[in-house]
């Protein structure tokens, strides 16, 4: 077992040391920033940059003070989030100050490499038992991040599109919407995950429900700025926006821009909004949710760097 830990620890000493290299990091950033500015090209061309412009600015005062309020809402979760997956790890000693400080930090690296795994580097500023034990917090925040994302997309397709085949659609989407039940067996299967397993499985209900409540939380804040523009149900905003923010889980553009607003125009469409009003909701949040807090983590890391 100890051989095992051994081998694990050189493994992941070996894909830093890798990821960290000057010539990977050079040829995965271009290559990240090419393929978004290729989307963002096919994205707008043949639309008016000032009428995408003109859409987000009306949006009113009310409306921008509850988005901001949102976005507050759901890093605070995030927070939690992160704080819970710290605690699986039986031997982490909780300290309040680092884990924000880290958590802040990892929002500007998520904008480093396609899909936000580079947010992971926030591991290295939180003191734990390994930089391993940090990363499989990391996962295990990350993972039901995806999990919610996937269920609320994978309730809207069902909604959505009458014609799939329950046979083998229903039998996929109770094994996905019932994954933190489940999902602790999986450290039977690692062999020194024993004594995660238990912190895991009193803790996976909870990181389940913030990321439904976080959810929740970015479709209301879609429904606001949709409104803004022109009448969507909830229910509508509800199965639309669900099926484009699963666009957030495909890591291939800079903090899924690009890919989003394509998501969005495509599905909505179908309540009648223009291309140009489709991407001025996904930009007027990605600016409030992302780009701001990116912008307060980044000075963060300026600070610790220092």
């Amino acid at each position: 077992m100890i051989a095992k830990r051994s081998t694990l620890k050189e493994t992941w000493r070996w894909v830093n040391q890798f990821s960290k290299h000057p010539r990977f990091k050079l040829v995965s950033y271009i290559l990240k920033l090419l393929l978004t500015a290729v989307i963002l090209y096919f994205v707008f061309r043949g639309l008016e940059l000032r009428s995408v412009l003109e859409n987000m600015m009306r949006l009113s005062v009310g409306v921008i003070l509850l988005l901001i309020l949102g976005s507050l809402l759901r890093h605070l979760i995030q927070l939690t989030a992160w704080r819970l997956s710290l605690r699986i790890n039986p031997a982490y000693v909780p300290d309040l100050r680092a884990e924000l400080n880290s958590y802040l930090i990892g929002l500007p690296l998520a904008f480093a490499f396609p899909g936000g795994f580079a947010a992971m580097g926030r591991i290295f500023w939180v003191k734990n038992s390994s930089h391993i034990d940090s990363a499989l917090a990391f996962v295990v925040e990350r993972g039901f991040l995806t999990w919610a994302t996937w269920s609320f997309a994978a309730t809207a397709a069902l909604m959505h599109f009458p014609g799939i085949s329950p046979l083998w659609s229903l039998p996929l989407y109770l094994v996905l919407v019932t994954l933190p039940l489940w999902s602790k067996h999986l450290f039977r299967f690692w062999k020194e995950g024993e004594p995660y397993r238990a912190r895991y499985a009193g803790s996976a209900p909870r990181l389940a429900l913030l990321q439904i409540i976080a959810a929740l939380i970015a479709l209301t804040q879609y429904w606001l700025i949709l409104n803004s523009l022109q009448r969507i149900s909830w229910l509508d905003n509800f199965k639309l926006m669900s099926l484009t923010t699963f666009s957030n889980s495909i890591p291939i553009t800079l903090g899924g821009l690009g890919l989003r607003e394509s998501f969005a125009i495509h599905f909505l469409k179908d309540a009648g909004f223009v291309a140009s009003e489709a991407i001025s909701a996904t930009l007027s949040l990605f600016l409030i949710q992302d780009v701001v807090p990116a912008l307060i983590g980044l000075s963060v890391l300026w600070k610790k760097s220092r």
